[in-house]
């Protein structure tokens, strides 16, 4: 019979378990990493415990569980802390509940009130006593803490109140302890409190495991959490704004801290026996070295800066490979391999995967559409259950004492809006982590409209919208809180020099960067965005200098990692782009762009086996990725001659098509805007957004969309443009990417009307140009832009183009709008685009003097 003993470290982090191993000062978690396989495990935003732990039980992001903060309307007028019977669907132990599993939880977050799982619950709040609990007073125990509830006085006798610690309990953790002045430091009472809130859970957790039947064991413990929030700014290196005198009280808290794991993990791994399999996971990391900061935001979540993105996994069982590394994994994952443990299938609904790499035999059960479709009892809170009012309101009060919430106050109405507000806050920050844009924008901008006065929602707000491409919307917000701020604002000066990078100015971008670096010295992610104004720049060598030391700072940035690769390869050193890019897979193996440019590496090296493999691993990640898929057909048909998987991923380029769209383009000033009044007039839909609005030079519109021009960068409102007509000019067609058919009308102008046409424009603006004279750099570059164009178009299948002349169609608009009809299919109405076709617009007929 299958046994699984899966046990959580809220905040635990390779950079302080490494260095305590290798000094054996952790013997029982090397025990499980020699014995099985080890990773990080990344994280979600917004890093808040209970959506974290809750993702974690039901392999869903936020938005599908239903869990977003600490507290929540208690339905009465009032505010409550948030209860399991907020969560939407099935956890873990639901699930195993429906298939008889005899499941035993101890301390979830949340899990209050416990459920009437097949086993025993324990909520979250059986371990915390009061602070006024005296030496002979009663600790009680609140209704819905244990199931089965004739099982509470048992529990209840389990628990350890920190008031019955001695001082051989505090003195591992602060050998000097006599030295402090406890009258104004309340540092040793936090640390008691620590050891005896997690001393409960473990105390609940062995008896269950020495005295109940299990086949599945869940047991989570906050403390390494609470002691590195605490007292991580003591830990060393000593850090100079660090008082001497409490860093050298306190230095040695953390280490003990997870010493103190250590030893607990050494008795769960004894009565859980050989032939159960051990899971040890924690939902995030938490910074130990120079990127931990001087302050904490006074915000909500604001201690949360204080948190890595990498928690850790470590498996250990039967079938489980041996000493090895595991790479990619997401707390998203958990639930799909617990699953796959037990030989049962994940659900398609669920984010997360099986981590079959973890396992000697790494075939896979197919997945379900949905566990929450599968009917029976599981354990789950009948529908709406209540709890007293009188609960709630002690609950609350706890949860403030322990500062994870602000107290309301007397305003009750003010309370319950700001928790609704923080809520939504959450939910778009999930939202966003799950790239669903849409729905993410449009509570930022609600909450951002009945808030304008909070910075972090417009933010959020900018970034989301630079994210998708809405740069003026970004614009309009970067400018309210730059009216909102008196004083100079490095944060504000990053997301300035942001924008003017995805507007496409770079060299104003790096200015403003650089300013940040001279001012305010190095904040976090300001050598990557430096690192991209130097690439937009064609810098290589200085995009690579800076990324260098990027990573050098902050090995565990992956994004960093990923673009250094990119960078060397472009700058043709191929192994060192290698090593760069292997160094992103080891941290998020799930990003498809690092495979895909380790395979154009290999294949730049003429390394085709190895090329084809990371294509291949690129399209496993990214089905849809074509990109990658023509790269493949082109291996095997003309480096390692084998027809055969060169057909089969030809058939597969047609299957991943996600749909069709036209294409108008051309050079600017070629005719594109009076396509696109053809086949508006045609009856086409167009993908515009109107923020561009008609002027002198186009008297009847641009027809545009401002996320368009962020192509490179941003491919994520393509399927909002699906079926309908979108205009791109010519030098971004190459980044449309493979997986949609484009049916591309390109505009072809004279040159020289095309360049004076343009100065004409540019004039109209007010810019000062030579309106007489061409300049001969421009005609050069058109001309190549124009044949790579023809290129791109002649060699990727999934394009048909049709090249239009502007003065043909001036001269004869029937003409061209039949030629056009045909192309698109015949369902045009002719007479209505031919009709759209003003002559009197052509205006620049005559080409300018040439000049040098």
């Amino acid at each position: 019979m299958k046994k699984v003993l899966l046990i959580g470290w809220d905040a635990a982090d390779w950079k302080v378990i490494n260095p305590l191993m290798d000094a054996g000062l952790m013997p029982a978690l090397q025990s499980l990493v020699e014995g099985g396989v080890k990773g990080k495990m990344t994280t979600l935003d917004p890093p808040l415990s209970p959506t974290l732990w809750t993702s974690i039980a039901t392999g869903k992001r936020p938005y599908k569980h239903g869990i977003h903060g600490f507290t929540e309307p208690d339905g009465n007028g009032g505010l409550r802390p948030i209860y399991n019977t907020s969560r939407t669907c099935k956890a873990i132990w639901n699930i195993l509940t429906q298939h008889q599993k005899k499941t035993h939880i101890v301390g979830w977050w949340p899990s209050h009130p416990a459920e009437p799982i097949n086993g025993t619950m324990i909520s979250n709040l059986y371990q915390r006593a009061p602070d006024n609990l005296g030496p002979n007073q009663a600790w009680g125990m609140k209704k819905g803490t244990v199931h089965p509830a004739e099982k509470t006085e048992l529990f209840a006798k389990l628990r350890i109140p920190p008031q019955e610690l001695t001082v051989n309990h505090i003195a591992p953790f602060v050998p000097d302890y006599f030295k402090i002045d406890q009258s104004k430091d309340q540092s040793l009472l936090s640390i008691a409190k620590n050891i005896a809130d997690c001393s409960t859970i473990h105390s609940a957790a062995t008896y269950i495991m020495e005295n109940e039947e299990w086949d599945f064991m869940a047991v989570y413990y906050d403390a390494i959490d609470h002691f590195c929030h605490g007292f991580m700014r003591y830990h060393p290196p000593h850090r100079e704004h660090i008082p001497v005198q409490r860093y050298e009280l306190y230095k040695d808290v953390v280490n003990s801290a997870y010493r103190f794991h250590d030893m607990m993990l050494a008795r769960l791994i004894e009565l859980a026996g050989p032939g159960t399999t051990i899971v040890l996971i924690s939902d995030h990391g938490f910074h130990p070295n120079h990127n931990r900061p001087k302050e904490i935001p006074k915000e909500p979540t604001g201690p949360a800066i204080e948190h890595s993105p990498y928690g850790i996994i470590v498996m250990k069982g039967p079938g489980i490979k041996k000493d090895e590394l595991l790479f990619g994994a997401s707390l998203l994952d958990v639930t799909p391999t617990l699953l796959h443990i037990f030989g049962l299938p994940s659900a398609k609904d669920m984010d997360g995967k099986v981590l079959v790499q973890a396992f000697e035999d790494e075939s896979i059960i197919e997945p379900i559409e949905s566990w929450e479709a599968i009917e029976g009892e599981d354990g789950r809170h009948p529908q709406g259950l209540e709890l007293s009012e009188a609960d709630n309101k002690e609950e609350l009060r706890q949860l403030i004492e322990l500062g994870y919430i602000a107290d309301p106050g007397e305003d009750m109405e003010k309370a319950i809006k700001g928790t609704v507000d923080e809520n939504n806050f959450n939910l778009a920050r999930a939202y966003l982590n799950g790239q669903q844009w849409d729905e993410g924008i449009a509570l930022l901008e609600k909450l951002h409209t009945e808030n304008l006065e909070i910075l972090r929602f417009a933010n959020y707000l900018a970034h989301a919208y630079l994210m998708v491409g809405k740069f003026k919307k970004a614009r309009k917000i970067v400018n309210h809180i730059q009216g909102l701020l008196d004083r100079e604002s490095p944060q504000l000066d990053l997301l300035e020099g942001s924008l003017l990078l995805a507007e496409g100015r770079p060299l104003k971008a790096l200015k403003m960067f650089q300013k940040v670096e001279k001012e305010a010295g190095q904040q976090p992610h300001l050598r990557y965005r430096l690192a991209n104004a130097y690439l937009q720049l064609n810098k290589l060598e200085q995009a690579e200098s800076v990324l260098m030391a990027a990573v050098a700072e902050d090995p565990e940035e992956a994004s960093s990692w990923y673009t250094l690769g990119v960078c060397r390869y472009q700058m043709a050193k191929y192994e060192d782009a290698i090593d760069a890019l292997l160094h992103g897979v080891g941290l998020q193996y799930y990003n498809p762009q690092s495979h895909f440019y380790l395979g154009e590496t290999l294949l730049a090296m003429q390394r085709y086996e190895d090329a084809a493999n990371a294509f291949e691993v690129c399209l496993r990640i990214a089905p849809a990725m074509n990109t990658a898929r023509e790269r493949l057909v082109a291996i095997y048909t003309q480096f390692l001659n084998q027809p055969g998987k060169a057909v089969k991923y030809e058939h597969d380029f047609d299957k991943a098509m996600k749909g069709q769209m036209t294409i108008v383009s051309g050079l600017p000033r070629s005719g594109t805007s009076m396509m696109m009044q053809m086949l508006e007039a045609g009856g086409m839909t167009i993908f515009t957004d109107k923020e561009r609005t008609a002027d002198e030079s186009n008297p009847k519109g641009y027809y545009e969309h401002e996320a368009v021009k962020n192509l490179q960068k941003n491919k994520s409102w393509l399927p909002q443009a699906k079926d309908k007509v979108v205009k791109v000019i010519a030098h971004l067609l190459k980044h449309l990417p493979l997986h949609y058919r484009y049916k591309l009308i390109f505009m072809e102008r004279d040159m020289m009307e095309v360049i004076s046409s343009q100065q004409k424009m540019l004039a109209r603006n007010g810019k000062r140009v030579k309106e007489d004279t061409l300049p001969m750099h421009l005609v050069t570059a058109f001309e190549q832009s124009l044949k790579e164009v023809k290129h791109w178009a002649a060699t990727h299948s999934n394009v048909d183009v049709l090249y239009i002349a502007h003065a043909e169609t001036i001269e004869m608009p029937f003409m061209t709008a039949i030629k056009v009809n045909e192309f698109l299919g015949g369902v045009l109405d002719v007479e209505a685009m031919a009709q759209a076709v003003d002559a009197s617009l052509h205006r620049e007929k005559t080409s300018p003097t040439i000049s040098q």
